[in-house]
């Protein structure tokens, strides 16, 4: 019996390294960095204190062991990435 596999909606913030990362450039390098089965559903770009703008992403993932992990292992990794902070996580309809 085949079985189709259940996928979360995962909004995570990305703050910058510092006020002078081209936030596009990082868009990009986050966008190449996903793990396999992750899809970007929308970002925005959002002001917090100070002037300070980050990064919001909707990333659909599929719902299985360790995924959550691997997804921000991968935006930590990526050059410019400051802090992540996870928004919220549900699964998708």
């Amino acid at each position: 019996m085949w079985c189709e596999m259940g996928r979360v909606l995962y909004v995570v913030r990305v703050m910058p390294a510092d006020s002078e990362v081209d936030l596009d450039a990082l868009m990009e390098r986050i966008r190449s960095s996903l793990p396999e089965g992750v899809v970007l559903r929308n970002h925005a770009r959002e002001t917090m204190a100070f002037g300070l703008e980050t990064l919001l992403l909707a990333l659909s993932l599929p719902e299985e062991e360790g995924v959550t992990e691997r997804v921000e292992e991968a935006l930590r990794s990526v050059d410019g990435v400051g802090e992540i902070q996870v928004e919220g996580l549900t699964r998708e309809r």
